[in-house]
């Protein structure tokens, strides 16, 4: 399933550059609508005034610099379909574990007032604040870990970063009378790494901060879905590639996230 959902993921995103060069070939009088928007707002919204008629002309193409779909929310691990973690990943009991993220830049095509199409990117961060008193060893494969005995830490939080891929295919519904939106996004979601991290804090020992991959997936892959009114709204993602690679007691350890996003 893993195989055919990443060759989707590709062929989707040649299939959306193929069609947005086909259509600024088809028409040269056509000008890509290169823009900054913030929190979702494009100027596709700010011609399409409730107040004036439509005089948009569609496909449309568009494409620049963004802030928006900034995720805030709460992860999951999933252990082999449970959120029970096996005894191989027990180490990696958390307390907490959130999700943040934002998209810097995106290119896509509207088709109409209803629908549009568009990959964008932006960066991913996932924290897992952990229970147990475990230090992750670096530059181990597969991963490793130990408890110190004479520490106990404070703060014992793992991360990981990374630069976020995105193919969105997003519909919405006319405007109410208000003049806002409803607004529903479905697509897939692809990954690099940047890095892992491990950030402690004892009395034995202060603050620490190390820096390592710790066979953390170099290339995750998932789908993930958006509702909302614009612009707040709901978003869950699941990555369908285990959390880590390399390392065979951490087989079938997904991460799945959920939680508010500000900027359609």
């Amino acid at each position: 399933m893993k195989k055919y959902f990443l060759s989707f993921a590709i062929i989707g995103i040649l299939t959306s550059c193929l069609l947005v060069k086909a259509y600024a070939q088809q028409d040269s009088t056509k000008k890509i609508n290169i823009s900054t928007s913030i929190l979702g707002k494009e100027d596709s919204d700010k011609i399409d005034d409730k107040n004036t008629p439509a005089v948009s002309k569609y496909p449309k193409i568009f494409g620049g610099i963004t802030f928006s779909r900034i995720d805030w929310g709460f992860s999951r691990l999933i252990n082999d379909g449970s959120f029970t973690l096996n005894e191989n990943n027990e180490f990696l009991e958390y307390k907490k574990a959130s999700n943040f993220g934002f998209d810097i830049a995106q290119f896509g095509l509207r088709f109409n007032d209803r629908f549009k199409t568009y990959i964008s990117t932006g960066f991913e961060w996932n924290y897992l604040r952990l229970k147990h008193n475990v230090l992750l060893d670096q530059d181990a494969t597969p991963l490793d870990y130990s408890y110190p005995d004479d520490i106990t830490y404070k703060k014992n939080v793992f991360t990981s970063t990374y630069l976020r891929v995105p193919l969105t295919f997003e519909f919405r519904s006319k405007r109410f009378k208000n003049g806002e939106r409803a607004k529903l996004a479905v697509g897939a979601m692809t990954g690099i790494l940047i890095k892992g991290s491990q950030r402690l804090k004892s009395n034995e020992q202060g603050s620490q901060k190390f820096k390592d991959n710790y066979n953390l997936a170099s290339f995750q892959y998932g789908a993930f879905a958006r509702l909302g009114y614009d612009p707040m709204g709901v978003f869950v993602k699941y990555y369908f590639n285990d959390m880590f690679e390399n390392s065979p007691d951490q087989q079938g350890l997904n991460n799945f996230t959920f939680g508010l996003t500000l900027g359609f």
